[in-house]
């Protein structure tokens, strides 16, 4: 028999986030999956623009500079079948050895604005909400509930950070003022999603008699409490959400043998992990937690994820493949030796984790509807500041994978829309709007809170119908 003393100086420190958001599982008429990826600190046009629509614009399009917003049609310019894989960061698209071919399943998106979220180094949570750093909840917060469909968690949220610490919380928003926890460690990600699936292992063991004693001491809190209504209420909130994390736990005890076959290594043994150096290569963290992602979605543990490489401590390190100075310092030297290349070479290196990710979807079957995982799965790649390291959040370039079987036209699409000072600019709220439509609402047209300054409402008939 073990003691509460002995289970509690066993267990992680950060076994339990800070903030749990109880949300009602709504079903999709079809399955559904949404991944957010963001970049830190910029991700530059230049990056995802082809060759062909390069030409197609024509201007500065074609010099070297890695911003041209003067040379965007008045109105959108969009070039289907375009070779999105010419661009300098999108190559790992291509078919190559074996792989698929994921151009004809991708589009890229430039021109869409962002200007209430702010800018800078970085808009917080404002590049997922469409809102003031702060102001509101962010995109995946608002459409997990719709995708959940009864999976044990409601949304995945992982990454790196400069800061050393293990989760981070100026990405994701459940609401104004109620940020969502992003865990930044990978071994930390590992035990929080995995350890209940460990069966008879001492920790998966320990988390339930955590629970437990968690529960009882809740429940007999409760019973004796003379206190008012509202201090009561708080405890009925507490205990409720206990009870939801242990049924939990049993859920996800029930999927172990369906989920152990995706396991990755453990963090003891991965080589991304144990290997990563000090500071850690972000780019070894961020592929061990691609890892943890891809193992929920085929387990079919969540049906949204959040991956996040330094958006919460932006001064990422790299390995010395690819640089041998941080996130910052390369910004901030872009225009010296081989900086400019080396940022491009880091935005291809996420692409590559996105096309992993895409091509494992693609090769699985979709269980319950035609087609793949990856046809009912919609992959973004974005930037949480937008176009530059210093962003004026004028234009958020995006990747979008994925999502046939949904309504996206990732048929090998670039469009461009009109900048941002344009009449028919868009906005990144458009693109939430789109994603709302394609996960099945109708009705998705409002999430953002440009005010006034909202340009039109609704989903991008370019990307969606």
């Amino acid at each position: 028999m073990f003691s509460r003393r002995t289970v509690l100086k066993g267990m992680a420190a950060g076994l339990f986030a800070p903030y749990f958001h109880d949300v009602y599982a709504q079903s999709s008429a079809l399955p559904a999956r949404l991944v957010l990826v963001l970049e830190c600190n910029g991700v530059y046009p230049r990056a995802l623009l082809s060759t062909g629509t390069r030409a197609a614009l024509g201007g500065r399009a074609n010099t070297s500079d890695r911003l041209f917003w003067d040379a965007y049609k008045d109105t959108p310019l969009v070039r289907e079948g375009d070779n999105l894989a010419s661009a300098i960061s999108l190559g790992p698209l291509a078919a190559s050895s074996g792989n698929i071919d994921l151009v004809n399943r991708s589009a890229v998106l430039l021109g869409l604005s962002n200007l209430i979220a702010g800018g800078g180094h970085s808009s917080g949570t404002g590049g997922l909400s469409c809102a003031v750093n702060g102001a509101g909840a962010t995109f995946d917060a608002v459409i997990a509930p719709r995708l959940r469909r009864g999976a044990p968690f409601d949304v995945l949220r992982l990454g790196t950070s400069s800061a050393r610490v293990s989760i981070v919380y100026e990405t994701c928003a459940l609401g104004p003022r109620k940020p969502a926890g992003i865990i930044v460690n990978p071994s930390l990600a590992f035990d929080s999603t995995f350890g209940s699936l460990l069966g008879g292992s001492t920790n998966g063991r320990d988390r339930k008699m955590l629970f437990d004693f968690a529960l009882a001491d809740s429940r007999k809190a409760l019973a004796e409490f003379s206190g008012n209504s509202n201090e009561r209420l708080k405890l009925e909130r507490y205990l409720s959400s206990l009870e939801s994390l242990r049924t939990r736990e049993d859920q996800l005890a029930g999927m172990a043998d369906r989920v152990r076959p995706y396991l990755p290594l453990a963090p003891k043994d991965n080589p991304l992990i144990i290997g990563a150096g000090s500071p850690p290569d972000s780019l070894k963290w961020f592929e061990a937690q691609f890892q943890i992602a891809t193992a929920s979605l085929l387990g079919g543990l969540t049906n949204t994820v959040v991956l996040a490489t330094g958006t919460s401590g932006f001064d990422v390190a790299y390995g010395p493949d690819v640089a041998d100075i941080p996130r910052h310092s390369l910004q901030h030297g872009l225009d010296a030796g081989q900086n400019w290349e080396r940022v491009a070479e880091v935005t291809r290196r996420h692409v590559q984790l996105v096309a992993n990710l895409a091509r494992t979807l693609a090769a699985t079957p979709e269980v319950g509807a035609s087609g793949s995982m990856l046809d009912h799965t919609a992959i973004v790649f974005m930037s949480d500041n937008g176009e530059q390291h210093h962003s004026t959040s004028r234009e958020w370039p995006k990747l979008v994978v994925g999502g046939n079987a949904l309504g996206l036209k990732t048929d090998g699409r670039t469009v461009v829309y009109p900048k941002y000072d344009a009449a028919r600019n868009r906005q990144v709220s458009n693109l939430f709007n789109t994603l709302g439509h394609a996960f099945g609402d109708a009705d998705f047209n409002t999430f953002g809170q440009e005010g006034s300054t909202r340009i039109a409402p609704g989903p991008l008939s370019e990307l969606y119908g």
